[in-house]
């Protein structure tokens, strides 16, 4: 079986962590975030140290195992995912500029799928995994209100937290320092390398950062030791190469194209003995498809 028919069988047979489990291992790995931040995701593909809290205390809802790579390859050398950092990084650089004014709205458009909220209960009484589309407005200065729409409808998101990110450091030695200023040990002795290469996910996903800063991004994650390579296609079928870090839990894969290295989505696979979860078992999955400036939610660009 091959990684797109596993993408598209998902395990429903065990409930998700409960939000405020969720909620609160997050926030206490990320105690800076700004007032508001919570709600700009909706999903989150959970911190290490946080979603092993949650699934000691209520287990997740999986999406299927991986096989260990292309033939049984093992991952790549450190170097090597430096090195794709570094090239994502030149390519962020060739983007143009998303202009924006303060009451525009950032749009980005995504697929998901993973253990972050319910799908709807089967006749069995277990929770269905979801994989949809994903559509979010956000407001570029964050002072208005925002929209999720999903399969299942529209949500508001509450505003306070500005979507476009021009304000975060454009060169590589001041966004490493945002990367760890508040990474601590985690639980289970998480390390503060695994917070900081989180914290890069947590940077990209569902927001918009300009070339200069998206740039100093990778090139501050490149820093990070511990990353390795592996060949992956993306949750959209584009064929990508991840570079990924693990800890005794989890492991993050940021996935890039094989041939341009542009940023396509992320990845979060158990590698670790957990309660209930197989080695490596999928469990959330996110390509991102599109990122414009609109001029109000719901507004298709």
């Amino acid at each position: 079986m091959n990684d797109l028919d596993l993408m598209e069988k998902f395990r429903a047979d065990v409930p998700p962590p409960a939000p405020d489990v969720l909620a609160g291992a997050r926030a206490a790995m990320f105690r800076a975030e700004p007032p508001g931040s919570r709600t700009r995701f909706l999903w989150s593909l959970a911190p290490a140290a946080a979603l092993a809290a949650a699934v000691a205390v209520a287990g997740v809802l999986a999406l299927p195992s991986e096989p260990a790579g292309p033939g049984g390859q093992a991952p790549a050398t450190a170097s090597d995912a430096a090195q794709v950092l570094r090239l994502a990084a030149a390519e962020a650089r060739r983007e143009p500029v998303l202009k924006a004014r303060p009451d525009q709205f950032v749009y980005v458009e995504s697929r998901y799928a993973g253990s972050g909220r319910r799908a709807g209960v089967g006749a069995d009484g277990q929770t269905a995994p979801s994989d949809q589309r994903r559509q979010v407005w956000q407001s570029v200065d964050g002072t208005r209100t925002g929209l999720l729409r999903e399969k299942d409808g529209d949500t508001p998101l509450d505003a306070g937290f500005p979507a476009y990110r021009d304000k975060l450091p454009t060169d590589a030695k001041a966004m490493r320092a945002f990367l760890y200023q508040d990474a601590k040990p985690g639980p289970k002795g998480i390390p503060v390398d695994q917070i900081a290469f989180t914290k890069v996910s947590e940077t990209l996903r569902e927001q918009y950062l300009p070339p200069a800063a998206l740039a100093a991004l990778f090139d501050a994650a490149a820093t990070i030791p511990g990353t390795k390579t592996v060949p992956r296609t993306d949750f959209a079928g584009r064929r990508g190469v991840a570079v990924s870090r693990a800890d005794d839990f989890f492991r993050q894969d940021l996935i890039f194209d094989e041939k341009t290295y542009k940023f396509l989505g992320e990845r979060s696979v158990v590698v670790g003995e957990l309660p209930d979860v197989k080695k490596n078992t999928v469990i959330t999955f996110t390509a991102q498809l599109r990122i414009a400036i609109v001029d109000r939610a719901g507004q298709l660009p």
